[in-house]
């Protein structure tokens, strides 16, 4: 059992890519730190809406951090996690090839990253140059799937014509799925588009999408807590414009001042009160957190 489909980007723009023939459909969503497709949510939604499978997929750069591209991405496509086939896509940035050993280095730090951040083991895209030249084998025993591409020429494919790999990986076993022309054709579209078989039914491709593991929830941070007080100061005491000691001065307040509070924290190993005001609030420390009322009384 196989599954055909397309994968799309900003160059399909104005495609309702629910309406083509095909299973599924892979969108790209971001790239580095600071690009999102502009067609990536109504292309996301048409396939969801249309009932076929929907994979979302990032870009890797190697001038930005790959920690902030794994955010980036995360934050554009959360609404989906869960529900989707994640993706990287290793190929060239910022005008130049990435296909080398260090490459593999900056894939499998954000495979890792996105895979402790929701439990979904994500999917990696490359060609089959790439894949036969550099060492996976870290990649490969981390149980990260392929998602290979290799065009055996450029003559249109009109429908989907599915066809064996030319040659052979040399790292993994299988693949996933195989991106076999990048100049397809189907009716309701005018332009090239990338055909891809997935090697497996819909509820394989749901087994991509879903986590393999429990993600710990992060530790909340601190809360603010009623305090409705006047405090009396025992010293000259600094208002700041935030419950940090980094945070920027309002104003020194001298000893005998009192300061009027309605909440309470504590961050930062300190206890802050706030202070409301005309303008906002201001914030004060009214002490280390294992003395607490070294400031005032």
């Amino acid at each position: 059992m196989s599954l055909n489909g397309i994968d799309v980007a900003s160059y399909q723009a104005g495609m309702n890519v629910g309406e083509v023939a095909g299973d599924f459909v892979l969108v790209k969503a971001t790239e580095g730190i600071d690009y999102t497709n502009p067609e990536f949510n109504g292309h996301a939604k048409q396939t969801l809406s249309a009932g076929k499978k929907l994979g979302v997929y990032h870009f890797i750069r190697n001038d930005s951090d790959i920690k902030k591209q794994a955010n980036y991405f995360l934050t554009t496509v959360k609404p989906y996690i869960g529900k989707v086939m994640l993706v990287l896509d290793f190929e060239n940035t910022t005008g130049s090839t990435i296909q080398n050993q260090a490459g593999v280095g900056l894939v499998k730090q954000w495979l890792d990253y996105v895979y402790q951040q929701t439990g979904v083991r994500p999917v990696l895209y490359t060609g089959i140059s790439c894949e036969n030249s550099l060492d996976w084998s870290s990649v490969v025993k981390a149980n990260y799937g392929l998602w290979i591409a290799q065009y055996n020429n450029y003559n249109v494919v009109n429908g989907y014509q599915p066809r064996n790999l030319y040659g052979s990986l040399k790292h993994w076993k299988t693949a996933v799925m195989f991106q076999y022309t990048s100049t397809g054709r189907l009716p309701g579209w005018n332009g090239n588009l990338d055909f891809d078989v997935f090697y497996g039914d819909k509820s394989a491709w749901d087994k991509y999408a879903k986590a393999t593991k429990a993600v710990k929830p992060k530790p909340a941070g601190p809360k603010w807590v009623k305090e409705k007080k006047t405090y009396t100061l025992k010293t000259a005491v600094k208002l700041r414009t935030a419950p940090s000691t980094s945070a920027s001065v309002i104003a020194v307040l001298p000893a005998g001042s009192t300061v009027i509070t309605d909440q309470a924290i504590i961050q930062g190993g300190y206890r802050w009160v706030r202070q409301p005001r005309s303008n906002g609030y201001a914030y004060m420390a009214t002490g280390p957190i294992d003395n607490t009322l070294e400031y005032v009384k």
